[in-house]
């Protein structure tokens, strides 16, 4: 979905929010002053129905309600991340390039403290304040950045175990040749 058309599913989203899925975020522990704080740039959420497929893609139109999240990449919009409150261990992405929630904040802090909260799902991070992130796609390349940190606080045993595969798993380099001289006469 190019950029307009995930800005203009976006803005549906947020139109389709009411007070009765505001009430559900904070009865499940989202703080209201969470929700409006990070809804400065982008708000913070919107509400769409859809589906999530087999590989992690969100599909928009018919199906039950879910939460849309803006996934922001160099201060723009590059994905939305989909999820039930029901189930917020199960999410879809959009495009499917995006790969970290708050990306911009979790990076831009490994220059200031070299320390970083992750997340398992998007509720638990909404519940601790949107403060961290949240690995939306842990095949992702750009995960190997999580290394440049001294130090990853993880919200569980099973997230840091995850975390700690995916960083120390062997990198996959191309295959390196040297090239023969050819020599025109």
């Amino acid at each position: 979905m190019k950029g307009h058309d995930l800005e203009a599913l976006y803005a549906s989203a947020i139109a389709a929010v009411r007070q009765c899925h505001l009430d559900r975020l904070v009865a499940v522990g989202v703080a209201p002053d969470t929700i409006a704080r990070i809804g400065r740039s982008y708000p913070a959420f919107g509400v769409f129905n859809g589906v999530t497929e087999r590989g992690s893609r969100f599909l928009a139109g018919e199906g039950p309600a879910h939460v849309i999240q803006p996934v922001v990449d160099g201060c723009e919009l590059i994905d939305l991340v989909a999820w039930r409150v029901g189930n917020p261990a199960r999410w879809g992405l959009v495009n499917g390039i995006g790969w970290l929630l708050n990306a911009d904040t979790c990076l831009g802090s490994r220059w200031d403290a070299e320390r970083l909260a992750l997340h398992a799902t998007p509720l638990d991070w909404l519940r601790a304040d949107a403060v961290g992130g949240v690995v939306l796609d842990w095949d992702a390349p750009d995960l190997l950045t999580f290394r440049g940190f001294d130090r990853i606080d993880c919200g569980n045993d099973m997230l840091a175990g995850t975390l700690r595969r995916a960083l120390t798993k062997p990198d996959r380099l191309p295959t390196i040749r040297v090239a023969e001289a050819r020599h025109v006469a």
